[in-house]
């Protein structure tokens, strides 16, 4: 099997990953992610050209997949980010209601005007 067909075969298993994140559990996709790219990373450098009119093909094929994976991949790690922030707050919210007067500072004076 040559590397062109095997990158394509793995391009399109992470196509098929990165169109199942929206309904399924979201951690265990991504570990799938991760993989199936360290795999297609190790094979990209075994592609070599002359390239067949087939692997032409599939090539195209594979540019446009990218281009998919690509997206979905960056409204990915935008969505993480929401979700990390949103922690935070709900984090630093309980915090001020536990201990409301944590954040208060106690360094000011007060002036009587009066003598």
């Amino acid at each position: 099997m040559s590397s062109v067909l095997l990158c394509h075969s793995i391009t399109k298993q992470l196509k098929e990953a990165v169109e199942g994140l929206a309904d399924a559990d979201r951690e265990s996709i991504i570990e799938t992610i991760e993989k199936l790219l360290a795999e297609r990373q190790t094979l990209l450098g075994s592609i070599k050209p002359p390239f067949s009119v087939d692997e032409q093909l599939l090539g195209k094929e594979m540019m446009e997949w990218n281009q998919e994976i690509d997206r979905k991949l960056i409204l990915l790690r935008t969505e993480i980010k929401r979700d990390m922030n949103g922690l935070n707050k709900k984090k630093s919210s309980a915090q001020r209601y536990t201990n409301p007067y944590q954040s208060l500072q106690h360094d000011g004076m007060f002036y009587d005007k009066k003598k």
